[in-house]
């Protein structure tokens, strides 16, 4: 069929006018980025300490952003940062994501350190050891 054809309003592919676009269409966002995969993965954590801890985590803001808005005074990365006066932890998505070192690079250990992360903060948050936090936990390390 010539591109005449088409414009002039003829049937495209399998007598369709005009071809279909797909069911989902580009708006809806892909579950399985790198984005959806962190907040899904940290909210987990946040919840899971939040019903484990309702009185300590009461009124605590737990959020996210892509990076720190400033720099940090210490030559580690900065993956949180904790403002106990306005009651609020910040996790920093890219340098926890970027973060080298895990001895297996997989999702799974991936998964584990954004987990390990989101302890960090609460814990220096609440002023405790992860240990003290959830006795029992880390037994078999």
């Amino acid at each position: 069929m010539s591109r005449g054809a088409r414009a002039q309003g003829q049937p495209t592919r399998h007598g369709r006018r005009p071809i279909r676009s797909s069911l989902t269409g580009p708006a809806l966002a892909n579950p399985a980025s790198r984005v959806a995969r962190f907040e899904t993965d940290a909210r987990g954590v946040v919840e899971f300490l939040q019903h484990t801890f309702p009185d300590e985590l009461r009124g605590v803001q737990i959020g996210f952003q892509t990076v720190p808005s400033g720099q940090g005074d210490s030559a580690q990365p900065m993956l949180y940062s904790i403002d106990r006066s306005a009651r609020s932890i910040m996790l920093y998505r890219m340098p926890i994501q970027r973060a080298r070192g895990l001895h297996v690079n997989d999702d799974e250990h991936r998964r584990y350190f954004i987990e390990h992360c989101v302890y960090r903060a609460v814990c220096e948050y609440l002023g405790h050891e992860p240990w003290e936090l959830l006795p029992g936990r880390f037994d078999h390390f």
